[in-house]
């Protein structure tokens, strides 16, 4: 089973290992939740996401802060003991060697500061 296949009852309910599991893999080129240079508008904030209820997206290999700007996320790291539940002005730093994924528990919008 493929990342954009899983719903978001079915990430929370499985294990960290399969978890990490799912998010090890390389994301193919051109695949929906990869985050590329230029696929949204930059400006000094950073980058602006929406996702769908259920929706997952892998977060880019880099020093970034999002900030959740409305809805509620679900925020996993491979290595980190804790998964994080973030709502709206909640953040949440992340590291360049993170592997990490996000996802809507229902419909969100996000923030990407990169550092």
């Amino acid at each position: 089973m493929t990342a954009p296949a899983l719903s978001a009852s079915s990430l929370i309910c499985m294990g960290r290992s399969r978890r990490a599991g799912l998010m090890r893999p390389a994301v193919p080129a051109g695949h929906a939740t990869e985050f590329r240079e230029g696929m949204h508008a930059r400006d000094a904030s950073g980058l602006e996401e929406s996702l769908a209820k259920g929706q997952l997206s892998l977060l880019p290999a880099r020093n970034l802060d999002l900030l959740c700007l409305a809805g509620e996320l679900w925020l996993t790291r491979d290595g980190d003991a804790e998964d994080y539940i973030l709502g709206p002005g909640q953040r949440l730093a992340i590291g360049r060697e993170d592997q990490a994924a996000v996802q809507a528990l229902q419909a969100s919008r996000f923030r990407l500061s990169f550092g």
